[in-house]
């Protein structure tokens, strides 16, 4: 592998990490050479995909067990990891929950909002505290957070899982012109519907239509997580440095389309992504 495409010699703490973006972030980021740390809520799924991960690429890996909301648990994961690798050069805040349920702002339980906050936005900051002293003592470091669509976009009904993912827009804005001189990047990433196991549930549950969402995203289609992954490895490398302070959109196009109800050709059925999944089953079985 290139070094200008390596992570070779850095730690990556991805969270959330057992399964999902989180996952195949991880399987990524090792693929190109980055030791891995695994913080889950999920201790036995979390060092079962550790374990995959270092068996595939042969890279240090370890895990640990936390709820990110939970400050002094989240710290102490974050210690074990860090004296397991060595150090976190690279941060990922991958950790977040769906909506429970769909309501209007006048019905929706302000606990369900606070659900979404505590998660996905004070957990990025807990975990980003508890790394962030290390990297701009080395002057090196990467943090990218997972952002989504809604974002940006208005749907109705999701209102706290919007309100997190802007905040998480504001928090990645704040904190890449704060530490940038140190040496650290600060990015996020925003996918739109991505075939994670999650999704893949509500899909067979019949609570989510393929069809309509791949209809209304130009590509035609749904995200598969080792497209988010690859990008996030990007943003993590030393070469990615002039970059910071972005929210990426990774979504086919879905928040760039104005009117969904212009003829741009047909989506394409879920057949569709087993090209993609090559490609990716291909970089694995390379040398590197």
């Amino acid at each position: 592998m290139n070094t200008i495409d390596s992570l070779s010699g850095l730690t990556c703490l991805v969270t959330g990490g057992a399964q999902g973006i989180g996952f195949a972030t991880a399987a990524e980021c090792a693929r190109r050479g980055a030791a891995i740390a695994l913080l889950d809520r999920q201790a036995d799924e979390a060092q079962a995909s550790a374990i995959r991960i270092s068996g595939r690429f042969g890279v240090a890996t370890t895990s640990a067990a936390a709820d990110v909301a939970e400050e002094r648990a989240t710290a102490a994961a974050i210690d074990e990891c860090r004296g397991r690798l060595g150090k976190i050069d690279i941060l990922v805040n991958c950790a977040g929950i769906m909506t429970p349920r769909l309501a209007p702002v006048s019905e929706m339980a302000i606990a369900d909002v606070e659900q979404m906050l505590s998660i996905h936005v004070r957990g990025a900051y807990l975990c980003t505290q508890a790394v962030l002293a290390g990297m701009t003592e080395r002057g090196f470091g990467r943090i990218i957070n997972i952002s989504s669509v809604l974002g940006t976009l208005g749907l109705p009904f999701r209102s706290g899982y919007a309100i997190a993912k802007s905040a998480i827009n504001g928090f990645t804005r704040s904190l890449a012109v704060e530490v940038a001189r140190a040496g650290v990047t600060v990015n996020a990433v925003a996918p739109g519907y991505i075939l994670t196991e999650t999704l893949q549930s509500r899909l067979d549950a019949g609570l989510l239509d393929y069809a309509t969402y791949a209809d209304r995203a130009p590509a035609g289609r749904w995200g598969l997580p080792e497209e988010v992954a690859h990008l996030i490895a990007f943003l993590a490398l030393p070469a990615s440095g002039f970059i910071t302070g972005a929210v990426i959109a990774i979504d086919g196009g879905y928040t760039i389309r104005g009117d969904p109800g212009e003829t741009i050709g047909p989506a394409f059925a879920t057949s569709a992504l087993d090209r993609v999944r090559d490609l990716f089953s291909s970089a694995d079985r390379a040398e590197p």
